[in-house]
C-alpha cells in the first residue's frame, strides 16, 4: 500500500510524520485490513482486490517511488476521505500495490549479483535493527544528548524506533548483522542485502 497526494506523489514519514500514527492491522481470517489513528474510528479495507477487473474500470494508478514508476489499484474514496481526515491533508488516495508490477532494486548486494524485487520500499522490503548496534552508536556520538528532540529520558527503545526498522533483534555482538548472509525466522528465510 502507499498512500499518494493529489499529484500521486507518495507520501513518507520524512516529510509527513503523522504517518506514523496509522496503525495497520491484517485480519487474514476476515480478508481485511484495519487502519486506525488516535481519536478516529477505524477504517476496514478489503485485502482481496481482483487487479485484473481494476484495470479493465480505470481506478489503476501511477506514481513514482524513488524514481520508478510503479502501477496500483486505487482503495476507493472512502478510506481518502478518512486519510485526508486524518492526516489533515486535501486529495490523498490509498494505493494497492500490484503484485504483476514489479520494480528491481537498483543497489545490488555484495552478497547477491542478482537483483531483487523491492514493491514500493525504498531499497529493500525489511529494515533489521540490533538493539546492541544502536547502543554502541548512541555512545559514540558524543553530541547525541545535545540534539532538540533527545531528552535524558529516552531510552534505548525509543532511540531504536527513530530507525523505524521492521525486525527489531538483541544481536550478542555488536555490529554482527553486517555480517549475515541470511536471517531464518520459523520457516522463513530472508536473504541480507547490504
Amino acid at each position: 500500500w502507499m498512500i499518494v497526494n493529489s499529484n500521486g506523489t507518495a507520501l513518507t514519514q520524512k516529510t509527513e510524520t503523522k504517518l506514523c500514527l496509522i496503525l495497520p492491522k491484517i485480519f487474514e481470517d476476515k480478508g481485511l485490513m484495519e487502519l486506525s489513528f488516535p481519536y478516529m474510528e477505524p477504517i476496514e479495507i478489503a485485502l482481496n482486490i481482483d487487479f485484473e477487473a481494476t484495470q479493465s474500470h480505470g481506478v489503476l494508478c501511477q506514481s513514482k517511488v524513488c524514481g520508478d514508476r510503479v502501477e496500483g489499484t486505487d482503495c476507493g474514496d472512502e478510506v481518502a476521505d478518512w486519510l485526508c481526515d486524518a492526516l489533515s491533508i486535501s486529495g490523498l488516495r490509498l494505493l494497492r500495490h500490484n503484485p504483476k508490477n514489479r520494480r528491481i532494486a537498483k543497489i545490488k548486494s555484495i552478497n547477491h549479483s542478482i537483483p531483487h524485487s523491492i514493491s514500493l520500499s525504498n531499497q529493500d522490503q525489511f529494515l533489521l535493527i540490533n538493539k546492541n548496534s544502536v547502543r554502541w552508536l548512541a555512545e559514540k556520538v558524543p553530541d547525541w544528548d545535545y540534539l532538540p528532540d533527545i531528552t535524558k529520558f529516552d531510552t534505548l527503545d525509543s532511540i531504536v524506533d527513530r530507525f523505524r526498522g521492521n525486525l527489531i533483534i538483541e544481536g550478542s555482538d555488536v555490529l554482527e548483522e553486517l555480517q549475515w548472509n541470511e536471517i531464518e525466522i520459523g520457516n522463513v528465510k530472508l536473504k541480507v542485502n547490504e
